[in-house]
């Protein structure tokens, strides 16, 4: 028998069922939704965890439209063993907001809701008249359902896709379709909250997804007329892959990898603060097995070009006016391998106040730029993985250029850092060094050592021959910056860096510069004994052990231990 087909970039789930695609089995999920006492739910997730399929599967199941096809689809799935009572109970309208031309929304919302619901009354036979109004098709199509008692689950995907997109064009814009009360947006929600008020109101269950909550605060004030369940235990792994899903896709497929390499790469994202265990994006992992399979290698590039193109969208909300505040400076904080704090996530907000710390951070937690570590007195937020890290980096990268701050030849860094891989030169860490100490404009930046290690972290990690890993835990001490070979035979050295670091208005004796050379070479010493080092100088790369020493923004000492 073949191998099922990997659904990669798939949300159709009949599609998945009848076409022998491999499908990983989420339903038990629709067991505990319908155990809940609300009725009425907001699920937020990053983009490419599988929220749009399991949208299909929920329409699949209870669909009365689906009957006939729910064997074919459900007979191997937990919860086609384990049937609950509303199966194929009800009529689905569903929508997704995601194609909205946002050059002319009103126009563009319009037209879309008007051919699903002339979709929905042809689909199931209603004697309703469409009418040119799509808010009075809305209420003539609820009438109809409440007179006839024909209970109604409605389905929104990627709530606030074009919102977003709005957003990032034009705030003035976005403010006049999610706040004007004749906005037809805002008047789609009003509609769907007297959809389930009063007796025998048709609009029975709403389960909607979407990426931030701030479009749902905006239009509506906070999603008050259901609960969100985007933080709760239960459903935590409701979309993305668990460890053991992923073990059953490579033992499947007989991928034969090292699976940190996908840990690093694509796991580690924490939605809830009392789950220990994290989870994988279900996209980036789909994209690795099916490169892999092509290929039969690691690919050449880890990370998937349309999650890339998904987060390069989302620059003008993470920087605020294009001005580097407080916000940029977090996201440094979070390149150099150290975590933020917040009390609480917060779960409405608006997206007109960025700028207020908690929320920023917050928009980074749901966008998937960083997930939860651990609550200490605070909850600590660090980056899941290297793939959002490299997203990050592109980030801030882009802003330093666009504010004109720090512009680096990438191609000469480039180079540097060949001839270090290839020779053991160590004449890259100098240069970017010198980069730093002669453009004036990035000094104003640089006044703590994470700041300096930020820029080596980020500037290093353009160049695609190493993981660069800082804070890298290794024989019970933290390496300052662990640059480890990543998916390339040719590369013959890798490094262990140190930093130390003279506050500028303190002196930079010969002394001082000695002692904490020393104290750096000690902790260097120590680290090369790690297995997760050692398993390199195994298979004959070298490890090179660089001591820096910086005063301010200028690197006094640099030499190999």
């Amino acid at each position: 028998m073949s191998l099922k087909k990997i659904p990669y970039g798939i949300s159709d789930f009949k599609e998945i069922q009848q076409s022998n695609y491999y499908f990983v089995d989420k339903t038990d999920f629709i067991e505990k939704l319908e155990d809940l006492n609300e009725r009425y739910l907001l699920f937020l997730r990053p983009r490419r965890f599988g929220k749009s399929l399991f949208l299909a599967v929920l329409e699949a199941y209870y669909d009365k439209y689906y009957k006939d096809d729910f064997d074919m689809m459900f007979g191997d799935t937990y919860i086609g063993k384990n049937i609950t009572n509303e199966a194929n109970h009800y009529l689905i309208m569903r929508f997704d907001f995601s194609g909205i031309d946002i050059n002319d929304v009103e126009n563009s919302f319009k037209k879309y809701l008007l051919n699903e619901l002339n979709s929905f009354i042809i689909k199931y036979k209603l004697s309703i008249q469409l009418d040119e109004n799509p808010i009075i098709v809305f209420n003539t199509i609820f009438s109809y359902l409440k007179t006839n008692k024909l209970p109604l689950y409605l389905l929104i995907d990627e709530y606030d896709n074009f919102s977003n997109k709005l957003l990032l064009q034009n705030k003035d814009n976005y403010l006049d379709v999610v706040s004007h009360k004749t906005a037809l947006f805002k008047q789609f929600f009003t509609t769907l909250k007297t959809a389930t008020a009063g007796n025998d109101s048709p609009l029975k269950r709403m389960f909607i997804t979407g990426v931030t909550p701030m479009t749902m605060y905006d239009v509506t004030s906070g999603f008050n007329i259901g609960s969100n369940i985007s933080l709760d235990t239960q459903f935590h792994n409701m979309v993305g892959f668990t460890q053991n899903e992923v073990d059953e896709l490579l033992a499947y497929y007989k991928v034969d990898i090292d699976k940190y390499i996908l840990k690093e790469w694509y796991n580690n994202y924490i939605f809830s603060q009392s789950i220990p265990t994290p989870i994988y994006n279900t996209d980036m992992i789909l994209y690795f097995i099916n490169k892999f399979l092509k290929e039969n290698q690691i690919p050449n590039e880890m990370i998937d070009i349309n999650v890339r193109s998904d987060y390069s969208k989302l620059r003008n909300i993470i920087y605020t006016n294009k001005k580097l505040n407080g916000n940029f400076d977090c996201l440094r904080t979070l390149i150099a391998g150290n975590s933020v704090s917040v009390q609480n996530l917060i779960q409405d907000f608006s997206a007109l106040h960025l700028e207020k710390e908690s929320n920023f951070k917050s928009l980074m937690f749901y966008l998937g730029l960083i997930t939860i570590k651990n609550r200490e007195f605070e909850l600590n937020l660090s980056i899941p993985n290297e793939t959002v890290k490299r997203i990050d980096i592109d980030f801030l990268d882009d802003t330093l250029k666009l504010e004109n701050i720090f512009k680096l030849n990438t191609d000469r860094l480039e180079n540097h850092f060949k001839n270090f891989a290839l020779n053991g030169d160590i004449e890259v860490f100098k240069y970017l060094a010198q980069e730093i100490k002669n453009s004036s404009s990035i000094r104003d930046y640089i006044y703590k050592e994470q700041h300096i290690k930020s820029m080596y972290i980020s500037y290093l990690s353009l160049v695609p021959y190493y993981i660069i890993k800082s804070e890298a835990e290794l024989n019970k001490g933290f390496a300052d910056l662990y640059i480890k070979p990543f998916n390339n035979a040719y590369i013959k050295y890798f490094a262990l860096l140190e930093f130390k670091y003279i506050k500028r208005e303190d002196k930079a004796t010969k002394t001082k510069i000695t002692t904490l050379a020393e104290d750096a070479k000690k902790q260097l010493l120590t680290y090369q004994d790690d297995e997760l080092v050692t398993k390199y100088t195994k298979e004959n790369i070298t490890l090179v052990k660089v001591v820096l020493v910086f005063h301010g923004w200028e690197l006094l000492y640099c030499e190999v231990v």
